[in-house]
């Protein structure tokens, strides 16, 4: 009969073995400063990085939003800015353009996996390490407003899955004024409630929780003003415009409430080793 110590020891080398075999990584990984400006376009979050075949590619890209592109909260959704806690204050602000191949031979890698995958490059470039609580934030109630609402029933009576992707476009017109405004409009066809929310979702930084009651399909179009600074808040007076179109527009309402959501704290990040 072997010795104890022996065999605890050789469970956990091959404990050890099995973690390392079952973190899904990059064959090639690029990670340089960014050579590019962030531009005078207002982006919706996460539009930095972008899944392409077998690559993932960012550009301009802050370690927020690659954070945001790889990890998802419970319910899938991507973490928030409002919902990142204690990064350093470079991840705000220090940019960098990746590029991170799977070594598929061109060939498609699910979202997911790109996304796991990307977690490891965090890991291992970034030293990144996080844990996730539960904290009560400021998030906004989507309900509709006195007077009732506005949206139309689709004329397309066609049910459409909630799970499908939208049908709905995003429109970003126009350059930026002097004072930094731009307008934005979304338009959208037989959209379900739920893939409205996450539509509006990209051009806010707190939660939105859909309190309409509305499930069947709507035909959109929403347009409003921005600033460059990206996501808006309730505290910008140009911000405010999207709450008052949505009101306006839309007979509906985004009330300023706190809930209870998931977070991502960050317990370590360094800027990337090089290539």
């Amino acid at each position: 009969m072997g010795r104890p110590d022996l065999i605890v020891a050789a469970l956990a080398v091959a404990s050890l073995t099995a973690q390392s075999s079952s973190r899904p990584s990059f064959d090639a990984v690029s990670i340089k400063p960014s050579a590019s400006s962030s531009g005078q376009w207002v982006r919706p979050v996460g539009d930095w990085v972008r899944p392409v075949g077998d690559r993932v590619v960012a550009t301009d890209a802050t370690l927020r939003a690659l954070i945001q592109f790889a990890y998802r909260t419970a319910d899938g959704r991507s973490f928030l800015s409002s919902q990142i806690i204690d990064a350093p204050r470079w991840a705000e602000t220090d940019r960098f353009d990746v590029d991170a191949k799977a070594g598929a031979a061109g060939s498609e890698v699910a979202l997911r996996q790109l996304q796991l995958m990307t977690r490891v490059m965090l890991e291992d470039r970034f030293q990144l390490r996080t844990h996730r609580e539960t904290r009560e934030l400021p998030v906004y109630d989507f309900v509709v407003a006195k007077g009732g609402m506005k949206m139309k029933p689709a004329s397309d009576s066609t049910s459409q899955d909630p799970s499908a992707p939208p049908r709905g476009q995003f429109k970003t017109i126009g350059r930026p004024s002097p004072s930094g405004a731009i307008t934005v409009i979304i338009t959208g066809s037989a959209v379900p409630m739920p893939q409205f929310v996450a539509l509006l979702q990209q051009y806010l930084d707190r939660p939105i929780v859909n309190s309409t009651g509305a499930a069947e399909p709507y035909d959109v179009r929403l347009e409003f003003g921005l600033t460059q600074t990206q996501p808006a808040t309730s505290d910008e007076p140009v911000g405010a415009s999207i709450f008052t179109a949505v009101q306006e527009q839309l007979g509906l309402k985004l009330d300023a409430v706190k809930r209870q959501a998931e977070v991502l704290v960050i317990e370590h990040a360094e800027h990337p080793t090089p290539d």
